[in-house]
């Protein structure tokens, strides 16, 4: 590789590159912080300026056009280190002085990306381009093995030519991969220009950007080449100099490449022109010459004028257009190659006529390097002849350009640039035919934004002047939602400034191939300083050609006379944008009435002429002006929405009218106020100003004057941009006077503390570009504090500087006093967005509370990842940027939200986030806002999906429910990381996302939530999982058949699960159907009417009738209608609905409501409801017409008054409707109130309510006028706050009052004991959650004066007919009753000392009482003997306890109910000392005890045996083998009362057994013969009960019933088959267990029933067998029970 090629002409023909070697001009490129790239005046002179910066740079890129040396560049690098890493060479030159900076690198690898296709990693490219030629067999692994190694562990250079050449095939890298553990290795990339515009080619990839331009001694290199092409000296060097200034032809000097193509061409006699055509074509004819070509001429005036000078084409014009084809092919296809293969190549081109061309040297073959290649590699002899052939190929078709390039398909014109070129030298017409086609309408939008920008002067033209001589320029599609604006601005200038390039390129090469009319169409012309005069001329000329259609002129040279501007303004009047000119008496005449939107006017303007034509540019939107006095008013247009003046000198007058002009617009604008001289000595008209809304102006001033900031003193400006310190410190005196400024920017450099009083409306403050301490910045941050509502900063490349040197050490104490007050601040309002910063400010924040921190960039995030943890009041997190490897962030325990936009990761990067998100323990909330996983680092090998394995493992260990997931725009490879987690919310924002998810969904086993959005058509296929209870649609889209799919996919869950719509819009079905759509969505809707779909929890909102009429018929079972308008659509099918038990209603209603309810409903909710009292009236009128209980919660509900039109006709028929609540039954209704007005009891008045809930203290109040009213009431619910005496005045029907939750005084409680006395009969009063209160204070010492009395009242009224029921045992309750003559009280405990007291206690009415707790000392507690029934609920106790229990129970004389509800008993005894205390159990006598079982558990049948037991209900039986077992064992049992699933054990009665009800859940006839069976081997007569559901025919119980009938010693009382499917009516309830009782079964039988219906069994009892029967024994007749 020590030689290059030197002869075009023959590719064989190469010198060694030392002998014409010449240094390259290598300029460093500056990547600005907003994204632009400014080339430096700089040249690089040495090594370490490529290499080094602070530290050994590792990824670094060399662009340049083609031909400009990169590739020789590379080659010649390579050569100086092998000299300095090995002995010196003496005649050795090397490309610079400093060589021995190479040492420094221990290896370089030299690698050709144009033979790297397919490959994706360098260590591959280096196995196959080096080791592969090097070694064979087992060789090569040793050698691979060792390459491993070095790249690992030893300093390398690895160069990569041809970066342009190269592409993934995947699409996933721009760059080949480097693994990670090589940090070492020093990546040197050279490319062409348009790939470093690739936008995936992140700036933070990129460490040292240099640029190529040539060589910087042409002369010398011409020297050389000419030397080295001729073995005498017949040519000179002075005789080249000649020929190209004779042909100018000096612009083919600037490129080493083309430099040696016209040296050959020269040297062979050739007659050049100038054209790049020209020079292709004698390229080619050369070389077609060279595989001996026959003579032959094309005709004079060929079409293709630079054939017309070839001599050896037109022979072979065959081989010519067949080339040409194939060029086109391979560079216009959708997979465009410089390289392919022979089979692709012999596509287009006869064997014969590739040999030709390989003999030519037009095409190049290479063999595929590698023990696996198959074939050869072909491609052109470069790249710019295959454009030049591709361009041919069009010029010379005769086929349609659409042919070519349909419409359909999306360009990008400027990849395509060389080619348009080359086609305006062959075919000028044709090329804009092209251009016509390849711009699409948002490329020429793009063009026009970035003109738009250019002309406001957001970026800065020196950023683009390495743009200007670029012709290979590629930029990606730019779209209007870029993240970073200033980015966009810079790539949508750069999209306009190449554009134009290109058409100059056009031009020039159209004149120089002799094309007779240059017509490209061109709408923007801008005539920078920058444009050279060459390029100037071009583009006046295509100016000129295009005059009557100019969109944009843009002149800041004088390059055009004011004739000729006058032109262009007449002839485009109708289609000019833009404008930037110096505006002379002629041209503000001519702008008169134009439709320009924005105007710039460079130079001094005559103010009252130009303010005579502005209010005619009714278009105009901005307007710029330079250097110009103003001193009274200019009118401006209603559009204009940005004005821009730089150094102008104004008046107070001017400006106090601008504004005011500003801010009479109704838009937004922009006022840039730079370098004004201000004239504004006295303010006598500046309360005009003030009183002037001035929020939609934003005010930008840089370096104002203390007279332009006296003008702003006071007013409303909305926001305000200072550009200098300077201009902050004369607005801080006025700063905090503007009242309504919700955003300031500042830019500039800030030392000392921050004395800013900012007005408390400020809502924002961007510092962008700023300097400062860090001083400064702290108590800017503490001054942002004091504001006492959220606030934005954003901080936008600050740099943070040391403090103050001039303090000493005073400064740290100072700095860490600050500090001090930032972590005593309060900092939650403020929400910080960081882009590009330092440690430094992470560290100001370190510990501090600030609520929302914004990371706009992966640097940032690695700064702040050390001092997140410590934020503890941060909520929200949002990050930007690319990631890789582990996330190791460290998140802070209040973390609610953690955002990722614009994010690129790896999938394992993703997964640890996941991963440490699981490890918060409360519900936090991930956004991925348009995330791009790609592919784990391939250069870990083997080893990366091992430990990707590993973190995907950790993922579905860890417990992710509390994690909510939203998704858009993201990929599969996202879900399948998720697949078969546990997190428990996911959020899909597009029906991509839903449809990519939709592959693993039903794996998420944990999924409770499920949001959907976007459009949906066909039929739904969701597979949701089993865990899903909630599916929300929210602004979405969709045909009627993909709902009712899903509905029907819904009704398949077990259990309830709630459906939300909101602004669902209810698409047709597809019409491609045509008839069989109807019949395939009838289909779905009968369906839907066969499905139970009573678990579905239906909510609406802003949906249509199309929703409701799917639901029509169906069986929902709850009802969400979130607006009226969704009521008035659901009320044309609400009665339609059969198994609807709960409707909740939001929305404002007037009129009479019409609502048809369906006859299952069972409770109805207002929330948030605005009704007129006609309503709501109409609305009690139709609950009332229910036939059974139903219950109506009106939560905040506004009555508002009849409707003022009907006038007195209105309260006549409000009257009416009065009459009519008072004339129905309405005691099925219960009513429960909160938040409501004294109207709605006044409705209520004298009503039949049966039921009345009040959740207020202050509904209480209301209510209390009425309540007495209400004859009917027999249950009062009270929830609040109570004190003073009770007067509420009680209906005399009422028959339980109940407070469950609340506080009351003891005052309050004995008043209404006392109330409640008057009443006449048994009353309930009920204390659930209530603390008792010690009276107000304010009464002093006669409170407790007051109290002993009420306390005597008690005790001398006859409250025998009051039961009360205490949930939470209260000492303070039970003294108010002590003593008295309360009727009973049934009190709940939870341990053992509150047991103690209770029992210790003079409650001598206590008949129920409720245990709860642990219990495992010895029970030593007396109960009294009132006790009826005592309810063990969640108690663990030991047996020596329960034993004591039991015999304490059954001393008391009477018979007491044990009810053991969620019970659990241990045996801590041996078996010796359980026998040892037999004796005393067995002696005590548990008749009177009636043991009832809610369920079993092991320690219950170890303890049964031992007592004397005679009465046994068992509810829920887990263990039935344990029962079968005991039973015979219980000796003492009489009465059995028990519900088993089935009959699958061996069901042995004891000899005591007297009665049994047994409920089976089913019980198959070979099974209920088997039990009857079992119950004859008793040998006394048992009376027994049978019950259980029927799921086989009819016919074998019949059967059965007969043999029973007939037997002897069977005595069949009852057998009957119930069978309730196909009865109407009865509502739910006639359905249960409950319902199956009659009139001989007990009450005991009845607390069975109801207990294993309510609780355990509560599916419906439709279908079900009922058999009572005696068991006779032979010497025995039946008696009596």
């Amino acid at each position: 590789m020590h030689t290059v090629s030197v002869f075009p002409l023959r590719e064989g023909c190469d010198k060694p590159i030392r002998d014409f070697f010449v240094t390259p001009k290598l300029s460093p490129i500056i990547i600005e912080k907003d994204g632009s790239r400014t080339k430096t005046n700089r040249t690089i002179e040495q090594y370490k300026d490529i290499f080094y910066s602070d530290k050994t740079l590792n990824r670094l890129f060399i662009q340049g056009d083609p031909g400009t040396g990169k590739s020789t560049f590379l080659i010649k690098l390579a050569l100086d280190w092998c000299e300095a890493v090995s002995s010196h060479n003496p005649n050795c030159v090397s490309t610079f002085s400093d060589v021995d900076t190479l040492r420094d690198f221990r290896f370089l690898f030299h690698i050709s990306l144009r033979d790297a296709i397919g490959q994706r990693e360098v260590i591959e490219m280096v196995k196959t381009q080096i080791i592969d030629l090097i070694y064979t067999g087992y060789e090569r692994i040793k050698a691979f093995k060792l390459l491993q190694q070095i790249m690992k562990k030893e300093t390398c250079i690895v160069t990569m030519d041809g970066l342009n050449e190269w592409a993934d095939h995947l699409n996933k890298y721009t760059v080949p991969l480097i693994a990670n553990c090589h940090t070492k290795c020093v990546s040197l990339v050279t490319t062409r220009p348009w790939k470093m515009m690739d936008e995936r080619i992140k700036d933070s990839d990129i460490e040292r950007l240099i640029e190529i331009e040539g060589i910087t001694d042409s002369e010398e290199f011409t020297k050389h080449i000419i030397l080295s092409l001729q073995t005498g000296t017949d040519r000179t060097h002075n005789e080249f100099k000649a020929y190209v200034n004779k042909h100018q032809l000096r612009r083919f000097l600037t490129l080493p490449w083309l430099q040696v193509l016209l040296v050959n061409v020269w040297m062979n006699n050739s007659d050049f022109k100038g054209s790049l055509c020209e020079i292709n074509c004698i390229l080619l004819d050369l070389l077609f010459k060279k595989a001996n070509a026959k003579k032959g001429y094309f005709t004079i005036g060929h079409s293709i004028q630079c054939l017309s000078n070839t001599s050896f084409i037109k022979e072979r014009v065959d081989i010519f257009d067949a080339l040409a084809n194939a060029a086109f092919q391979f560079t216009f296809s959708s997979k465009t190659s410089l390289a392919f293969s022979e089979r692709e190549l012999m596509n287009y081109l006869t064997v014969e006529q590739l040999q030709f061309c390989l003999h030519a040297g037009v095409l190049t073959r290479r063999c595929s390097v590698g023990i696996s290649a198959q074939e050869s590699q072909f491609s052109f002899i470069h790249e710019t002849v295959q454009e030049f052939l591709a361009a041919y190929h069009i010029a010379n078709s005769k086929q349609e350009l659409s042919d070519f390039f349909p419409t359909e398909t999306k360009y990008n014109v400027l990849e395509m640039s060389q080619t348009v070129i080359y086609l305006c030298g062959l075919d000028c017409k044709k090329a804009n035919e092209l251009l016509n086609r390849l711009t699409d309408v948002e490329f020429l939008e793009n063009i026009n934004r970035g003109l738009s920008v250019y002309v406001h002067g957001y970026v800065d033209l020196e950023h683009l002047m390495t743009l200007q001589t670029d012709d290979y320029t590629k930029i990606k599609d730019v779209k209007s939602k870029h993240t970073r604006m200033a980015k966009d601005a810079h790539f949508l200038v750069a999209l306009s400034v190449l554009f134009q390039r290109m058409f100059i390129s056009c031009c020039i090469e159209a004149k120089a191939s002799g094309q007779k009319e240059i017509c490209l169409n061109c709408r923007d012309f801008t005539f920078s300083k920058y444009v050279s005069n060459a390029d100037s001329n071009a583009l006046k000329e295509l100016l000129i050609f295009n005059k009557s259609n100019v969109r944009s002129l843009i002149l800041e040279t004088n390059v055009l006379q004011t004739g000729e501007i006058l032109t262009v303004l007449q002839h485009s009047k109708r289609y000019l944008k833009r404008v930037t000119t110096k505006v002379t008496p002629e041209i503000n005449t001519e702008l008169h009435q134009m439709l320009i939107q924005e105007l710039h006017c460079t130079g001094k303007i005559n103010v009252p002429s130009f303010s005579c034509v502005l209010p005619s540019l009714s278009q105009l939107k901005y307007l710029k002006i330079e250097d110009s006095r103003f001193s009274e008013d200019i009118v401006l247009p209603d559009t204009i929405q940005n004005i821009s003046l730089l150094k102008c000198t104004c008046t107070e007058l001017f400006l106090r009218r601008l504004l005011m002009r500003l801010a009479s617009l109704k838009h937004d604008t922009y006022c840039d106020l730079f370098e004004i001289d201000t004239d504004c000595k006295t303010h006598l008209f500046q309360s005009e100003l003030l009183l002037k809304d001035m929020t939609n102006i934003l005010l930008h001033v840089k370096l104002g004057k203390t007279d332009l900031y006296g003008l702003f003193n006071g007013t409303s400006i909305g926001k305000l941009a200072l550009s200098t310190a300077g201009d902050l410190s004369l607005a801080s005196e006025i700063l905090h006077t503007l009242n309504k400024l919700t955003k300031l920017c500042l830019r500039g450099t800030y030392t000392g503390r921050c004395d800013l009083r900012l007005p408390a409306s400020l809502q924002c403050i961007l510092l962008q570009e700023v300097e400062c301490s860090a001083e400064w910045l702290c108590s800017f941050v503490i001054t942002l504090s004091s504001l006492d509502h959220p606030v934005e900063c954003l901080l936008v490349d600050v740099v943070l500087h040391h403090s103050e040197a001039t303090r000493g050490d005073d400064s740290d104490i100072y700095l860490s006093g600050l500090r001090s007050e930032i972590l005593s601040r309060d900092l939650c309002n403020i929400e910080i967005l960081v882009k590009n910063f330092s440690m430094e400010l992470f560290e100001i924040l370190r510990d501090s509370s600030i609520g929302i921190l914004d990371l706009r960039t992966a640097d940032c995030v690695s700064l702040a990842s050390e001092i997140l943890h410590t934020l503890n009041k941060l909520t929200k997190l949002y990050l930007s940027g690319t990631y890789t490897g582990r996330c190791d962030l460290r998140l802070p325990a209040s973390l609610q939200c953690i955002f990722l936009q614009e994010v690129e990761c790896s999938a394992e990067w993703l997964c640890s986030l996941l991963i440490t998100l699981s490890s918060l323990d409360h519900r936090v909330e991930c956004v991925l806002w348009d995330v791009v996983l790609h592919h784990s680092e391939a250069t870990r090998g083997d080893d990366s999906d091992i430990y990707l394995s590993g973190l995907r493992f950790e993922i579905l260990s860890r417990d992710l429910c509390n994690i909510e997931i939203l998704v858009k725009n993201f990929s599969m490879e996202l879900f399948e990381i998720l697949r078969d987690s546990s997190i428990g919310i996911l959020d899909l924002r597009t029906a991509d996302c839903v449809s990519l998810a939709s592959e693993i969904l039903h794996t998420f086993n944990k999924l409770t939530n499920l949001y959907l959005r976007g459009t949906y058509t066909g039929r739904c296929d969701l597979r949701l999982p089993a865990s899903l209870q909630c599916i929300l649609l929210q602004e979405v889209e969709c045909s009627a058949e993909w709902l009712c799919s899903l509905l029907i996919t819904l009704s398949s869950l077990d259990h309830p699960v709630q459906c939300e719509l909101r602004d669902v819009v209810l698409q047709p079905s597809e019409a491609t159907r045509g008839d069989d759509s109807d019949l395939y969505l009838s289909g779905l809707r009968s369906e839907i009417l066969s499905r139970d779909m009573s678990n579905i929890k239906i909510s609406v909102v802003n949906c249509s009738i199309e929703l409701f009429e799917i639901l029509r018929d169906s069986s929902i079972g709850i009802l969400y209608l979130r607006t009226a308008d969704c009521v008035s659509l659901a009320s044309e099918i609400l009665h339609t609905l059969n198994k609807l038990t709960e409707l909740y209603l939001w929305g404002t209603f007037t009129g009479r409501c019409d609502l048809r309810l369906p006859a299952s409903l069972q409770c109805i909710i207002l929330q948030e409801v605005e009704c007129s009292a006609e309503w709501l009236c109409s609305f009690v009128i139709t609950l009332s017409s229910l036939d059974h209980p139903v219950q109506c919660e009106l939560r905040d509900v506004v009555l508002q008054p009849s409707e003022a039109t009907r006038g007195d006709d209105s309260d006549i028929y409000l009257s009416g409707l009065r009459s009519e609540i008072l004339s129905r039954d309405m005691s099925n209704i219960k009513i429960s109130v909160e938040n409501f007005s004294i109207e709605l009891f006044e409705i209520l008045r004298d009503s039949s309510i049966g039921i009345l809930g009040l959740t207020t203290a202050d509904c209480v109040s209301l209510v209390s006028e009425i309540l007495h009213t209400l004859n009917k009431l027999t249950n009062l619910y009270l929830l609040g706050s109570f004190t003073g005496r009770c007067d509420l005045r009680l209906p005399a029907s009422l028959q339980c009052i109940s407070l469950q939750k609340g506080e009351c005084s003891a005052e309050w409680l004995c008043s209404l004991l006392i109330t409640m006395s008057s009443l006449d009969h048994p009353v309930q009063c009920e204390l659930g959650d209530v603390v008792l209160q010690p009276c107000e204070e304010a009464h002093g010492d006669d409170t407790h004066i007051h109290v002993s009395d009420l306390r005597s009242e008690i005790l001398s009224r006859d409250l025998s007919n009051i039961e009360i029921f205490l949930k939470n045992f209260s000492m303070g309750l039970l003294k108010i009753v002590s003593g008295s003559s309360v009727g009973s009280v049934n009190v709940t405990v939870c341990d053992e000392h509150t047991l103690s007291l209770v029992t210790q206690s003079e409650l001598l009415m206590l008949k129920e009482f409720r245990l709860k707790g642990i219990y495992s000392t010895e029970f030593k507690y007396t109960f009294p003997v009132s006790l009826q029934f005592l309810i063990l609920e969640e108690v663990s106790c030991s047996s020596d306890w329960l034993y004591a229990l039991l015999i304490h129970l059954s001393t008391l004389g009477h018979s007491v109910r044990l009810f053991l509800h969620k019970f659990v008993v241990s045996n801590t005894q041996s078996p010796g000392e359980i026998d040892s205390k037999l004796p005393a159990l067995r002696c005590a006598d548990l008749s009177s005890v009636k043991l009832e079982v809610m369920k079993d558990c092991p320690g219950l049948y170890e303890s049964l045996p031992t007592m004397n037991i005679s009465s046994l209900n068992m509810t829920q039986i887990d263990n039935a083998d344990m029962l079968s077992q005991t039973l015979p064992r219980l000796i003492h049992l009489e009465h059995l009362r028990i519900c088993l699933h089935n009959y699958h054990m061996d069901m042995r009665m004891p000899k005591s057994i007297k009665y049994v009800f047994v409920i089976f859940k089913t019980l198959s006839p070979s099974s209920l013969r088997h039990f009857v069976q079992n119950m004859l081997t008793t040998n006394h007569t048992v009376h027994c009960k049978v019950l259980f559901r029927v799921e086989e025919k009819e016919d074998e119980y019949t059967k059965i019933k007969e043999e029973y009938c007939e037997q002897e010693l069977l005595e069949v009382q009852l057998f009957e088959v119930v069978d309730k499917r196909h009865s109407v009516g009865g509502g739910w309830a006639a359905r249960t267990l409950s319902a199956t009782a009659d009139d001989a079964d007990d009450e005991y039988d009845k607390h069975l029933l109801r207990r294993e219906g309510e609780f355990v069994d509560t599916k419906p009892w439709v279908h079900y067998c009922k058999i009572r029967m005696n068991i006779l024994c032979s010497d025995n007749s039946f008696g009596a029970r």
